[in-house]
């Protein structure tokens, strides 16, 4: 019986040594560092990214880890690679960590070589720094820890790295889902995507995880007008006109719609926010239709939170004619647009026509429609979104996570069709436009890329392996998972 009291005892002492793994997550960032900095000097940019030269890196590394892994190729220079770690349990669904590698062109103006990584002033510079090699190198530094470490998951954890993302995925995702995916077959998955908001009114970051993405659609705006020599000024200048209907589009502004997703990212983020910040959201959530819009505008000035509420346009590219010696009879202009889910986009087609109130010389053609119907987004209520928010409160005492759409669009489009529960978490989130993705000196800051690689280190471990890799901590005693009272409740 003594025997049997001790063995009790022991397991007890013991328990906190299991759910708290000694993971070395020095080590896991250092690797990671390295395979972001190699990949860094692959250029696997558009229009023809280099992808083979990229998969044979990573096909060296799982080499070296004894892992197998199969190069799959819709054609002669596009490169996907999958790699797989078996678990114990054949009915847990499979974990996918998806990243592409190729990059958008690099843009005018890197003070620093584009396709070299250049380490200065503690951040790391080079074309997908932060989209999206970052994550290719975190996932591969991970999925080699583990399969070192000698543990079995209980789940199947998938190593995928595609191709094409930037221009479609149709060499890609697409591509893999169609043809390949008796292959992968994952039930979960984890992709690029959201990040960690710390500039908030108060202490406790908010973790986004992407639960969803806004459709694409391009769309082009013509304006006819009288085509003349230069030296004789028309009235009729199809320049000026199409001029006059762009700058009308900042005040083109469809009426807010508050999703499932976008409505429990509100709720959740309402107790972080200011007295006034608070009273702004009740008013979105439970107002009467009135008092939502105005809400809406109001949260609306901030651009992020304009893109979980409305529809938006941006114009990207103008053309006319390239003799300056005559003005042209047309001038155009590509406008991207990107749409809430169950947004019907002939109807915003229709809306902005009728708006811009120019029919006479005017037309608007859909250049790329998106592919109907769209995948809802996730709801934050399944058991991948309570690992990354069990993972965020273990990292940051207090944090709030909360899903919510992403205003890119990517590969986790593909994976919500075949009903993949998938989610993106990323690294620190900041408002200013320097060092972005698809901007010139693109970076990641090495703090911020050491925090991504333990907070998705956890997330994993958690959720494929049942580890806590982190110390138990004393959470304070917080109302922020409390949902706010609705106006009803408050009369």
């Amino acid at each position: 019986m003594k025997k049997y009291f001790f063995l009790l005892i022991f397991g007890l002492l013991s328990l906190p040594l299991l759910q708290g793994q000694e993971i070395d997550t020095d080590k896991l960032y250092q690797d990671a560092k390295n395979h972001l900095i190699h990949l860094l000097e692959i250029d696997t940019s558009k229009p023809e990214p280099n992808e083979t030269a990229a998969v044979r890196y990573l096909y060296k590394e799982l080499n070296k880890h004894g892992i197998d892994w199969d190069f799959l190729s819709p054609r002669k220079g596009a490169a996907n690679l999958l790699a797989r770690i078996k678990g114990s349990d054949p009915e847990a669904k499979p974990l996918l960590l998806i990243s592409h590698l190729d990059t958008a062109p690099a843009a005018e103006n890197w003070s620093v070589p584009p396709y070299k990584a250049t380490l200065k002033d503690g951040k790391i510079y080079g074309l997908g720094a932060t989209d999206a090699k970052n994550y290719t190198a975190m996932h591969l530094a991970l999925f080699t820890q583990i399969k070192d470490s000698g543990l079995t998951p209980k789940r199947d954890i998938i190593f995928l790295a595609t191709s094409g993302e930037e221009s479609g995925s149709d060499t890609g995702i697409k591509w893999l889902s169609e043809t390949q995916w008796d292959k992968i077959n994952a039930g979960f998955a984890l992709n690029e995507g959201g990040g960690i908001i710390k500039d908030t009114p108060k202490t406790s970051p908010i973790v986004f995880a992407e639960a969803g993405t806004k459709m694409y659609m391009d769309i082009k705006i013509t304006a006819s007008g009288e085509a003349a020599h230069s030296s004789l000024p028309v009235q009729e200048n199809a320049v000026y006109r199409l001029s006059e209907v762009l700058s009308k589009l900042p005040k083109f502004s469809p009426a807010a719609r508050l999703l499932p997703t976008t409505q429990e990212f509100f709720t959740r983020i309402s107790a972080l926010q200011n007295e006034d910040g608070q009273t702004t959201i009740q008013l979105l959530l439970s107002g009467t239709e009135e008092q939502k819009q105005m809400a809406a505008d109001i949260m609306a000035q901030d651009s992020f939170f304009q893109t979980q509420l409305k529809d938006t346009i941006t114009p990207v590219n103008i053309s006319s004619g390239t003799d300056t010696g005559a003005s042209v009879a047309e001038a155009s202009a590509v406008v991207n647009v990107r749409l809430l889910p169950e947004t019907d986009p002939d109807e915003f087609v229709n809306d902005l026509r009728k708006f811009l109130d120019s029919d006479d010389f005017l037309t608007i053609e859909i250049l790329e429609r998106p592919q109907l119907p769209f995948p809802a987004p996730m709801d934050g209520k399944d058991e991948l979104f309570s690992s990354i928010s069990k993972t965020a409160n273990r990292m940051w005492a207090g944090a709030v996570t909360v899903p919510g759409m992403s205003p890119a669009s990517g590969d986790g489009e593909f994976l919500r069709r075949l009903g993949i529960t998938t989610y993106g978490i990323g690294p620190a989130m900041y408002e200013q436009a320097e060092g972005t993705p698809h901007t010139a000196d693109e970076f990641i800051s090495e703090e911020d890329y050491q925090e991504q690689v333990r907070f998705f280190a956890g997330v994993v471990y958690d959720f494929a392996l049942g580890k806590n890799i982190f110390p138990p901590q004393e959470t304070p005693q917080t109302d922020l998972e409390n949902k706010p009272e609705t106006m009803e409740e408050k009369k």
